[in-house]
């Protein structure tokens, strides 16, 4: 009997058990989604970054201690690190003759040299090394005058684009 009366009790808990959804259950399933979406996004970490992004960023805050030995330093670089240097140095304001010749490859194709220090004889210089360049960009560079252009288009017989002006 004991059984029975368990049965039934259970028969009886199941049938009062609601499942068709009605404004109590859906305000109890709002309720629970956000939380089940908030669990889900703390578990998901950010991408880490790359070693060579944390590198960059490292060098990109003490960029002007290492101004003085950077000829040395860049020697062993590929190509992609020293213009992402470049731009780095360019943004920092730090962008001169010095650095864009120490960072100066010859496999460039594009040249961002905009607002910054850079002059004719840095610009001619970069111009030698960098004979595959394709699109330049010298504007805002208070120092680079015709003559410079004039060097630049004398050794890059590919370039395709120059962007100058203020």
């Amino acid at each position: 009997m004991e059984k029975g009366k368990a049965a039934g009790g259970i028969t009886s808990s199941l049938q009062k058990l609601d499942l068709t959804p009605n404004s109590n259950n859906i305000k109890s399933a709002k309720n629970i989604i956000p939380t089940l979406q908030f669990s889900k996004l703390s578990l998901e970490r950010p991408k880490p970054l790359s070693l060579v992004s944390l590198c960059l960023g490292v060098v990109g805050k003490h960029f002007e201690d290492i101004i003085e030995d950077l000829s040395e330093i860049s020697a062993s670089f590929p190509a992609d690190i020293k213009m992402a240097m470049a731009a780095i140095a360019r943004r920092r304001k730090l962008l001169n003759d010095e650095v864009i010749i120490a960072l100066a490859e010859s496999s460039w194709e594009i040249l961002d040299l905009s607002g910054s220090d850079v002059s004719d004889f840095g610009l001619s210089k970069v111009a030698e090394i960098c004979k595959f360049v394709r699109a330049v960009d010298i504007s805002r560079c208070s120092k680079i005058t015709s003559l410079g252009v004039y060097e630049l288009v004398q050794h890059c017989h590919l370039m395709e684009i120059l962007r100058c002006g203020i």
